[in-house]
C-alpha cells in the first residue's frame, strides 16, 4: 500500500510538469515520495504570503499540495486523505473558498460516499459545488500519462 507522502510527491511532479509552483508543508517534506524526499522534489516548503489575513495563511500552510501560479496566488489546493477526517479537510477548503482557485480531496475510491456525505452538509454549501474527489487510481494514471509523454521526447 503507498503512503501519504507517495500521493503528495505524485501531486508535485504533475503540479511541476503544468508549470506551477509547487507547496507542501514544512513538517512533510522529510516524508518519502518513492526514493526521494518531498522536501528535494518540491519548489517550496514556504508559503507565499498571497494575502495579509494571518488566520487564511495559517490555514493554508497546512494544506497537503498547493499549486501556485506565475503570480504567486493559489491555482489549486489538495488535500490527500489516507486516514485522516475528510471533514477537516472541507473547513480548510471553506476559509480558503475567496480564491479562485481549485479544491481537491484525493483519497481511496473507497471513501468517495464519505466524501459525498460530508460534503453535502449545510455548513459546506457554499463550496459544495467546487470541490472535487480524485481518487488514488486518478492521480496514478494522470502521473503515468506525464511520464509517458516526458519519456517519449528523449
Amino acid at each position: 500500500m503507498f503512503s501519504h507522502g507517495y500521493y503528495q510527491g505524485l501531486l508535485v511532479e504533475i503540479g511541476k510538469y503544468r508549470n506551477q509552483t509547487t507547496y507542501i508543508p514544512a513538517q512533510d517534506k522529510n516524508r518519502l515520495f518513492i526514493d526521494r524526499k518531498l522536501g528535494d522534489i518540491t519548489d517550496r516548503t514556504e508559503l507565499p504570503a498571497f494575502t495579509t489575513y494571518d488566520y487564511i495563511l495559517r490555514r493554508a500552510k497546512t494544506v497537503d499540495v498547493v499549486w501556485f501560479n506565475e503570480r504567486n496566488m493559489p491555482s489549486n489546493f489538495y488535500e490527500v486523505e489516507h486516514t485522516t477526517d475528510i471533514k477537516n479537510s472541507l473547513s480548510k477548503f471553506y476559509e480558503l473558498q475567496d480564491y479562485h482557485a481549485g479544491f481537491y480531496i484525493v483519497a481511496d475510491a473507497s471513501r468517495k460516499k464519505e466524501y459525498e456525505d460530508k460534503l453535502h452538509v449545510s455548513m459546506f454549501k457554499a463550496i459544495e459545488t467546487r470541490v472535487k474527489f480524485i481518487d488514488y487510481d486518478k492521480v496514478v494514471e494522470m502521473y503515468q500519462g506525464l511520464t509517458k509523454v516526458l519519456n517519449s521526447m528523449w
